[in-house]
């Protein structure tokens, strides 16, 4: 390493202030246009504020909205594959059914936020979207996965249970109790949706509390995870078994601050 003395020092940033000053000059002499591309000796760039966003009643309706949205288009998706099939086929109903319903929510969820003044949010929620669904579905699909009908329905359960956390941490942060109330029946409504898909994954009674993989260690699904509801992260577990017997598996968690659906947000429908 080269030491420099103070004197050095002081004389090397003299020689840059310098010439700074000289290629500034021969710029302007040259007839060059300043458009603000490059910063300049001494010049800070223009810096474009960020909007503000305040995090309202409205904006989390809309955020509830959004996750209505990837609910329908996770089993939009479920139909469109024509996995479900053979012991499954009968899971085709109940798509169809949960699909009405989550349509019916995101309405009347909207239809709160519209009295409230805000738009409407009729899109899916592109940050949830990225994070959990899209790189569940590039694994579930790929091929040597034994049984992606399974993780499709897997993939529906862990959403369902991802709406009902994000409606009950709602129900905490609204501030007007009547809201509350109706976030709370959806949510709800949410919970039963997953506690049926639960039973199709593991069936009967040993499916209905909360259990353990012996092999694994990790917990299986359940209809009643827990006494009462959680808002931990949702454990899903999909794609291809290795040797050990576990799966990739991914941490879905409710909606933060960067996915909220601020009143900024425009749906890119």
């Amino acid at each position: 390493m080269i030491a420099l003395s103070r004197r050095e020092l002081l004389r090397l940033s003299g020689l840059s202030l310098a010439s700074g000053l000289v290629l500034a000059a021969c710029g302007k002499q040259s007839g060059l246009v300043d458009d603000n591309a490059i910063a300049s000796l001494g010049q800070a760039p223009k810096i474009t504020p960020l909007a503000e966003a305040e995090v309202t009643d409205a904006v989390l309706l809309r955020t509830a909205a959004s996750l209505e949205y990837n609910a329908i288009e996770t089993y939009m998706t479920a139909l469109d594959l024509g996995i479900l099939t053979g012991d499954l086929a009968k899971v085709t109903e109940m798509v169809k059914r949960f699909t009405d319903d989550h349509q019916q929510h995101a309405d009347a969820v909207n239809a709160l936020a519209v009295k409230l003044g805000a738009k409407e949010y009729t899109c899916s929620n592109t940050r949830i979207n990225d994070l959990y669904i899209a790189p569940a579905l590039k694994i579930i699909t790929e091929d040597g996965n034994p049984n992606p009908a399974m993780d499709i329905v897997a993939l529906a359960h862990a959403v369902e249970n991802l709406a009902a956390e994000t409606y009950q941490s709602v129900v905490g942060l609204l501030t007007d109790p009547i809201l509350r109330a109706d976030a709370i029946r959806i949510g709800q409504q949410e919970a039963r949706h997953a506690a049926l898909l639960a039973q199709i994954l593991n069936p009967g009674l040993q499916g209905v509390g909360p259990t353990s993989n012996e092999k694994t260690g990790k917990p299986n699904i359940a209809a009643v995870p827990s006494p009462f509801g959680s808002l931990a992260n949702i454990q899903l577990a999909i794609g291809k078994p290795k040797p050990d017997g576990s799966r990739i598996t991914l941490l879905l968690e409710t909606p933060s601050l960067n996915s909220l659906i601020y009143e900024s947000v425009v749906c890119q429908a």
